[in-house]
C-alpha cells in the first residue's frame, strides 16, 4: 500500500445533517457530470460554491474559494482477482489526497499515450444508504451520525483505440465511493472490479511513477524526511 507520511490533520468539523446531505449530493453530482469527460479534463475534485453548479479545475483555482469533494485522507483500494507477487500486498491502496490525484494524472496520461478516441460511459449509478432525515432537528443544525450512511456505486465502460495496432480496447470498471459520516466528504474509493484486469506491468509503472514524484521506496525506512512518502504493506484486506 502507498501511504503518505502522517503529518497533517484531517477535516473533523462538526456539520449539520442538512449540510452533510448537501455535501454528499454535491459530490454525487460532480462525479456523474465529470467522470465521462475524465480523459479530456482530468479528475474534477472541487467546485466554486458561489457559482454552483459550475465545475472548476482545482489546479487552477484558489483553494480558499473552492470546496473539495474528497477527504484529505481519502483512500483508494483495489484487490486484483489474482494476487500479485511480492512486494505487492493482496489489496493495493493509496492513502491521501495528493497520491489520489497523482494516480489519476498517471492513469489519464498513460491511457492517452497508448490509446486514441478514449471514451467513458456511465453504465450504472446507484446511491446506497439511509434516506435523508426530514426532522426539525436536521434542519435546525443538529446531527445524528447513525443517519449518515451513504455510498455511491458507479459502473463505467471505457473505450479506446490502440495507437499501435488500431484495435479497439474496452474495459468495465465498477467502483464504490463511501462518504465520511462526519464531514460528508468521500473517504474511500473502492474499485470493486476491472474487466479485463490490468497486467502487472501497469502496477509496476504506477508504483514507479508515484515513487519519482513523492520520493518513496528507499533502501530503508529509518531515514524518512518530513513530507516524504513511502510504500508500505497493509495488513488490512
Amino acid at each position: 500500500m502507498f501511504t503518505p507520511n502522517k503529518g497533517g490533520s484531517g477535516c473533523s468539523e462538526d456539520i449539520s445533517d442538512h449540510e452533510w446531505q448537501i455535501r454528499t449530493g454535491r459530490a454525487i453530482y460532480i462525479l456523474q457530470q465529470t467522470l465521462p469527460d475524465f480523459f479530456d479534463v482530468g479528475l474534477v475534485s472541487s467546485i466554486d460554491p458561489t457559482k454552483t453548479p459550475t465545475l472548476v479545475d482545482s489546479r487552477e483555482s484558489d483553494p480558499l474559494e473552492v470546496e473539495n469533494i474528497y477527504s484529505p485522507k481519502v483512500r483508494l483500494t483495489y484487490t486484483p482477482p489474482v494476487a500479485l507477487p511480492s512486494p505487492f500486498p493482496r489489496t493495493l491502496g493509496l492513502e491521501g489526497l495528493p497520491l489520489y490525484l497523482a494516480s489519476s494524472v498517471f492513469i489519464r496520461h498513460t491511457m492517452r499515450t497508448l490509446y486514441s478516441d478514449l471514451r467513458v460511459d456511465l453504465r450504472k449509478v446507484v446511491v446506497q444508504g439511509s434516506p435523508p432525515a426530514h426532522s426539525e432537528g436536521a434542519v435546525a443544525g443538529t446531527h445524528s451520525n447513525h443517519q449518515r450512511d451513504k455510498s455511491l456505486f458507479i459502473g463505467l465502460d471505457v473505450y479506446g483505440t490502440t495507437r499501435v495496432s488500431g484495435g479497439v480496447g474496452q474495459w468495465q470498471i465498477d467502483s464504490t465511493y463511501s462518504f465520511s459520516p462526519i464531514s460528508g466528504l468521500i473517504q474511500t474509493h473502492t474499485i470493486n472490479a476491472i474487466h479485463p484486469a490490468p497486467h502487472q506491468a501497469a502496477y509496476d509503472a504506477l508504483r514507479a511513477s508515484l515513487s519519482s514524484v513523492f520520493g518513496f521506496g528507499g533502501p530503508s525506512t529509518g531515514d524518512i524526511r518530513p513530507g516524504e512518502v513511502r510504500a508500505v504493506e497493509s495488513d488490512k484486506g
